[in-house]
């Protein structure tokens, strides 16, 4: 096999999913292309290179930079049984690490400790045996904070024992981070924390539909399960991607972990959301075909805050709300997604800021992007990518 000029240095997981292929997209058009190898599931070498050229392919408007993703950049491989790709030579040159691959399903999903969890310890501890590590990002989630965290959380006030799970990923997250820091005190750890990812500043929901459909479903109800002056930390994935750029090849960093997040400068209100739906004019008026049309259930430009019985009680109207669904599936979809949005709590950015890194876009800057990205398909199809 023909190797890059330099053995690579930088190795990436989850290249596939949404946030590492935004990440390996910034990779690809900077100067570090030729240092990184991707860990890609695939049948063979064709496959796992064909499977990533597909995923960068969201990122990347030139289909000619495609082309510099060449086989040598692919080890082929799962992270969760490192025992068949650790023997690969180019794995003894890897010196910075990024793991954004993970199983992020929102369903009540058993494998998500197996995967998460002890897939990350098997993953590491193999890695570490052929690899001299300088910098190990893990990628967590800001939503290891529970279901009833303060207004503002402070990386140092999580994980915490006593926290209660929305979701099994959340829970299995808080654990990867738990133990990695007990199995392996003196490695070279940090651990980062995106908040809540939706769409691309630029790209919209084009790249992955998943929670924007939560907007869309509080826009075509016109309801909220919080209030309308609670805010929500949300992020697009190329900022994610940049800051994660950015820790990943600063050559220090000052602390052990790191939101990724909107914080007090650009989180949102659902009151700032509810205009910016209302203000947006790229949305489609055929709420027969499941678009969510706000004109089509409401008068004014604001939400109502209500309880999931007076939701339950909008059941017949799904199918023209949201396109044909499963409305008892909805509905718990609505009240689990609900209770993420209501938790009214900003995570701290005062560390990416000390890195120098700027302030993330609002969503709402960006959200009649997603809008008219998501025009096309229903509600109930665009759900769907976060319970596969």
């Amino acid at each position: 096999m023909d190797y890059p000029q330099a053995h690579p240095t930088i190795l990436i997981t989850g290249a596939t999913g949404l946030l590492g292929g935004a990440l390996a997209a910034e990779l690809l058009k900077s100067g570090e292309w030729s240092n990184v190898l991707l860990l890609v599931r695939g049948e063979d070498t064709d496959h796992a290179l064909q499977r990533t050229k597909d995923s960068l392919a969201r990122f990347i408007s030139t289909p000619q930079l495609l082309d510099e993703i060449k086989p040598a950049h692919i080890l082929v491989g799962d992270f969760t049984a490192p025992a068949a790709f650790v023997a690969d030579e180019r794995l003894q040159d890897i010196r910075r690490v990024v793991h954004c691959a993970a199983l992020t399903s929102f369903g009540a999903n058993r494998r998500a400790f197996s995967t998460n969890v002890d897939g990350t310890l098997r993953f590491v501890h193999h890695l570490r045996q052929v690899a001299d590590i300088e910098r190990f990002l893990h990628v967590s989630t800001a939503m290891i904070c529970g279901d009833a965290p303060p207004p503002v959380v402070r990386e140092d006030d999580y994980p915490l024992a006593s926290a209660r799970h929305l979701v099994s990923y959340t829970e299995s997250k808080a654990e990867a981070e738990r133990l990695l820091r007990l199995t392996l005190p003196n490695f070279p750890l940090v651990i980062v924390r995106p908040s809540i990812i939706v769409g691309h500043s630029q790209l919209g929901t084009a790249p992955s539909s998943s929670i924007f459909w939560t907007f869309r479903v509080a826009d075509a109800l016109g309801m909220i399960l919080g209030q309308e002056r609670s805010q929500i930390d949300v992020i697009p994935v190329d900022y994610a991607a940049e800051v994660l750029l950015q820790l990943l090849l600063k050559p220090k960093l000052r602390y052990p972990s790191y939101h990724i997040s909107a914080g007090m400068e650009s989180a949102c209100s659902w009151e700032e959301i509810a205009a910016a739906f209302a203000q947006s004019e790229s949305w489609s008026e055929s709420a027969d075909q499941g678009s969510g049309s706000p004109s089509a259930v409401r008068t004014n430009t604001g939400y109502r805050t209500v309880t999931l019985e007076e939701i339950e009680g909008r059941k017949p109207e799904f199918d023209t709300l949201f396109g044909r669904c499963h409305k008892g599936f909805m509905m718990k979809a609505i009240k689990l997604y609900g209770a993420f949005a209501s938790l009214n709590t900003v995570f701290d950015t005062r560390r990416i800021r000390e890195e120098g890194i700027a302030a993330s876009p609002r969503f709402i800057d960006y959200l009649s992007t997603c809008r008219a990205t998501s025009e096309p398909f229903t509600i109930s199809d665009q759900m769907a990518v976060d319970f596969s």
